[in-house]
C-alpha cells in the first residue's frame, strides 16, 4: 500500500518535470544525440570491381512478377 502510494507521487513529479521541461531543450538534446549518432556510422561504401579494382557503380535489377 505504501509502495503503490510512493509510485504514484513518483510518477506524478516525473509527469509534471516533463510537462515542464522546454521544448528547445528537449530539442537540443536531440539534435546533439542525432550528430553523435551520425558521427558514429558508417560512411557510404564505395563499390569496386574485383576483376580490375576500378570503381563499379552498383546494378539495379528489377523485380521479375510471375
Amino acid at each position: 500500500m505504501l509502495q503503490a502510494i510512493l509510485i504514484k507521487t513518483i510518477i506524478g513529479k516525473v509527469m509534471e518535470a516533463i510537462e515542464k521541461a522546454d521544448d528547445k531543450r528537449i530539442a537540443k538534446s536531440l539534435h546533439k544525440r542525432i550528430a553523435k549518432l551520425e558521427k558514429l556510422a558508417h560512411a557510404p561504401a564505395e563499390f569496386v570491381c574485383t576483376s580490375c579494382g576500378c570503381e563499379a557503380k552498383r546494378k539495379k535489377n528489377k523485380k521479375r512478377r510471375r
